[in-house]
């Protein structure tokens, strides 16, 4: 286990932190102490050895073979401590510097291995380069032409709004995407004024303005004007609107604060600026407090939750695996239950939008499995009051199937990580990336 001595970071954290380049770990046996430990002491501070972008990736989870060496809560507590220490999530990221600080999930069906790629700070990339005014400010690289960034960049207003109607649906997605195109909007505004003054462009400077990149403030404004609407109508779940109060009584808070400094200096007009600015976020934090929260969905709701009214009854399998009482029935419908895993598991990650973090997904996802949950145990309840008719198995309440058979109209992996019987815990932990949009031509990939 990595810890501290001296000083001195050891173990596991101790190997990474003096690495040089890309490499893979296994975190087979690891608890959720020995997890977060790990990942502060590893991504804490940036990396001092590498002078290029590496990559980390952990091996957190696989299928039949190996899933018993891999706790299935190990992605959520790594991704949790990156949380922690200022990571987010990118599923785009790649070994280039503008990729420093994030992480993405991935799914190896070849190998049928469950990874967790990080994508660390790195000292040598926030030195300035011999003489050069390009530092760690400087705009990032140009995001891949397949990424959600890109497109978001480079499209007009009229492909723009239908790419934020298809793919950027929920309140949480759409802050996120505006706080990018704000950052970004920041980073050409500078370009544009350090070539009006004739100033030289960095490297970095120079490939944004070549791509023939521009601040966009009319995205920007209708964006905007999206958000505003989607509080209006009160579309915000739970959590969406917590972060939205939360937010609120800051901005409360700080004007406050310069309310009594304008007081103190004398300064009626700011005051009486100050006093409108105060009212107003008053006023729009009593709105929001009597909005009733919408449930967190998926797109694929329905389907999705066919699956989990199907896979409910075959849980109980998971105590027979363990004692070694399997007989060859339930073996076929071990088969059944694992393609049904994978079926719900493709189903949930071709739901994911763009410009949506880990955390959104999850709650999203959860939701979906509590509500087909529901269900089950309604039709549980009538089939209980009804006299048995007979017939193949029941798998769902009501819906008959031979064991062993796939359900049909669906694709999904052949194996997945089984999860314990009655967890609640969504199986859409992994990021691979897949979709089915008008915006698939344009690349589909990976949140204000």
């Amino acid at each position: 286990m990595a810890g501290f001595d001296n000083g001195e970071i050891h173990g596991l954290a101790g190997e990474i932190r003096t690495a040089l380049e890309s490499d893979q770990y296994d975190l087979g046996g690891y608890s959720e102490v020995r997890a977060y430990d790990l990942i502060r002491n590893a991504f804490g501070t940036p990396l001092p050895a590498p002078t290029k972008m590496i990559k980390c990736q952990f091996v957190v989870g696989g299928g039949k073979l190996v899933r018993s060496r891999y706790d299935d809560d190990l992605p959520k507590w790594l991704i949790g401590a990156l949380r922690e220490i200022g990571f987010t999530e990118d599923r785009s990221a790649a070994e280039t510097f503008d990729s420093q600080g994030t992480y993405k999930q991935q799914h190896d069906t070849g190998q049928n291995l469950k990874y967790l790629i990080v994508y660390p700070r790195i000292a040598y990339a926030s030195k300035p380069s011999g003489g050069s005014d390009a530092t760690a400010s400087a705009p990032s690289g140009i995001p891949d032409e397949h990424s959600p960034e890109y497109i978001a960049l480079a499209t007009d207003k009229s492909t723009f709004q239908d790419m934020v109607g298809a793919k950027v649906t929920s309140y949480a997605q759409k802050r996120k995407l505006l706080k990018f195109l704000q950052e970004k909007n920041e980073d050409l505004k500078a370009i544009e004024a350090k070539l009006v003054a004739g100033n030289m462009l960095s490297p970095s400077e120079q490939a944004w303005y070549d791509g023939g990149f521009s601040a966009d403030e009319e995205k920007l404004t209708w964006l905007q004007n999206e958000i505003k609407r989607m509080v209006d109508e009160g579309k915000l779940t739970g959590r969406e609107k917590a972060d939205l109060v939360k937010q609120i009584e800051q901005n409360i808070a700080t004007t406050q604060e310069e309310l009594t400094t304008a007081r103190a200096d004398n300064k009626p007009k700011k005051v009486e600026k100050l006093e409108a600015k105060l009212t107003t976020l008053q006023q729009r934090k009593s709105t929001v407090l009597t909005i009733n929260p919408i449930v967190p969905d998926l797109a694929n709701s329905t389907e999705i939750q066919k699956l989990h009214i199907q896979w409910f009854p075959l849980q109980s399998l998971e105590d027979k695996q363990r004692s070694m009482t399997l007989t060859l029935a339930d073996l076929k419908q071990v088969q059944l239950k694992t393609d049904l895993e994978a079926q719900i598991k493709e189903l949930e990650l071709s739901s994911r939008g763009w410009f949506q973090d880990e955390e959104d997904f999850q709650e999203r996802c959860e939701a979906v499995q509590a509500a087909a949950k529901a269900k089950f145990k309604a039709k549980s309840a009538d089939a209980k009051k009804k006299p048995s008719t007979g017939g193949g198995s029941s798998l769902g309440g009501g819906s008959t199937q031979k064991s062993g058979v796939r359900p049909t109209g669906l694709s999904g992996w052949s194996t997945v990580g089984t999860k314990k019987a009655g967890s609640g815990v969504s199986y859409a932990s992994a990021a691979k990336k897949s979709g089915s949009s008008s915006f698939s031509a344009l690349g589909d990939s990976d949140d204000d």
